[in-house]
């Protein structure tokens, strides 16, 4: 790894581990998402400490504050809690972070609640943060803050101390300044990131959505030519690093033993059918219903296919306390029952419905046995289904259909089909035209994915994030 660092403290919305009371004390089991199947096999390797929340109330504390991790064949690390309480998860995590951060940074605005109640809590939960934070330092760490839940923490941590090592990754998208200013306390959001020496994100064009932003709310100096803004008499540096898997164990998965035996009896229960698949968390900016709305398009407009090829859609249970999200789990579950009701036939139903999440060896399955990887998000930070659907198919075959407004189209495009996933019409064409490629033509376009995503693994976005870190500090100085 890079860097000259004695320790790296990770501060995140929630630890990467889920932790689970039992009769002699507590288990845990590593989390789903994306932050965590990127970070975990960095610390696992680097060793250091992951705050963040456990996924506990304060009245329901079951284990210390701070635990050792202990993993196989790595050095582990520690993880530090921070105690939330049902307030805090209701106005900060449900409410600021996941009703107003959420969809106003993915650009849906009219889905966005702008309650002072919700600031509120999102500002006394990030005092939290920086007050664990602040208790683990010794010297000459270097604090990685990740993700939109946190926007706050570098700056109270700034006050407090100056010659802190700070910086920030945001995994989600970053809007245009005309989106961000609709936000009533824009200034204090940007203001906090500004606390950072660097302040990553996905794509270049989230970098330059915040630099602008910065320039035209707050009226800062912006050198756009070297992504350096001046603040508060120090130099941030804003750029892109984005953010990847690890490619070596996601291989290593798919030639599991367990993967294998799963695969066996997905193809016998689906012998000859071909297969279009999507995997998502149940979230309305992934395109779920868009998606769907294609599929029942492709089979209007191309009935040849009904019994030959059936579409699988395995959504992650998510967020399933927010009124929004139960609203739109009823849609989805409606729409499915809609169009298998259209178009089913004997045993045959177009949808595949499946509403959990899924272990890594059958997930690695299901990549294999996808003629089509159907990744058509409304809009995303990276999305790493993309890369791990890629990174799996060991024969080579498959094609991925990819959203433009995907994150990862920077890296993917020029060897996928690509969609404006609004356009039903096209989706529902590009389906059509993904299952006419020819082998040659598939395993071209699949091993140039592959490269790419293997030659960009998550150590190597590690790896670019720190030493893009060291450069801040040298501008900033």
């Amino acid at each position: 790894m890079s860097g000259n660092l004695k320790k790296l403290i990770i501060v995140s919305n929630r630890v990467p581990y889920n932790f689970i009371k039992t009769e002699k004390g507590f288990t845990y089991k590593r989390s789903i998402g994306g932050l965590v199947t990127a970070l975990d096999p960095v610390m696992s390797l680097r060793g250091g400490t992951w705050i963040g929340w456990n996924g506990f109330l304060k009245k329901q504390k079951i284990i210390e504050d701070k635990i050792k991790l202990e993993l196989n064949n790595s050095a582990g690390y520690d993880i530090k809690f921070v105690n939330l309480n049902e307030n805090d998860v209701n106005f900060f995590y449900h409410g600021f972070s996941n009703r107003t951060l959420w969809p106003l940074l993915h650009g849906f605005i009219f889905q966005t609640f702008f309650y002072n109640n919700y600031w509120l809590g999102y500002r006394n939960a990030n005092v939290k943060y920086a007050k664990a934070v602040l208790d683990e330092i010794t010297n000459n760490e270097l604090v990685w803050i990740h993700d939109y839940h946190l926007f706050l923490v570098p700056g109270l941590l700034r006050e407090k101390k100056q010659d802190l090592a700070l910086s920030f990754f945001l995994h989600i998208p970053f809007p245009n300044y005309e989106i961000i200013r609709t936000l009533p306390w824009h200034r204090d959001i940007l203001k906090g990131m500004l606390a950072c020496d660097l302040v990553g994100f996905q794509t270049k064009n989230d970098a330059n959505n915040f630099m602008t932003s910065c320039k035209r709310l707050l009226g800062l100096e912006i050198d756009f030519k070297n992504s350096i803004l001046f603040y508060n008499d120090r130099k941030v540096t804003a750029s892109h690093f984005p953010i990847s898997i690890d490619y070596r164990r996601f291989r290593i998965v798919a030639k599991s033993e367990r993967t294998k035996k799963m695969l066996k009896r997905i193809k016998t229960a689906t012998r000859g059918i071909k297969i279009i698949l999507s995997i998502e968390r149940l979230d309305y900016t992934k395109g779920i219903k868009e998606r769907l709305l294609a599929i029942e398009r492709f089979f209007e407009k191309y009935p040849r296919y009904k019994k030959n090829v059936i579409f699988i859609q395995i959504s992650v249970p998510s967020r399933a306390k927010i009124k929004e999200y139960i609203s739109f789990k009823n849609e989805i579950d409606e729409l499915v029952g809609k169009i298998n009701g259209k178009f089913s036939e004997e045993l045959w139903s177009p949808v595949l419905y499946i509403y959990k999440a899924l272990p890594q060896d059958k997930l690695a399955a299901y990549y294999q046995i996808a003629d089509i990887c159907l990744v058509t998000p409304l809009r995303d930070g990276m999305n790493l289904i993309a890369k791990e659907y890629t990174t799996c198919r060991l024969d080579g075959e498959g094609v991925l259909i990819l959203s433009k407004f995907a994150g990862c189209a920077d890296e993917l495009k020029h060897h996928s089909v690509m969609v404006n996933p609004y356009d039903t019409e096209a989706v529902a064409d590009s389906i059509n035209y993904a299952l006419h490629l020819d082998t040659s033509s598939k395993k071209k376009m699949m091993s140039a994915l592959q490269e790419t995503v293997s030659k960009n693994d998550v150590y190597k976005w590690c790896d670019d994030f720190l030493a893009g870190f060291e450069k801040s500090r040298e501008k900033s100085s």
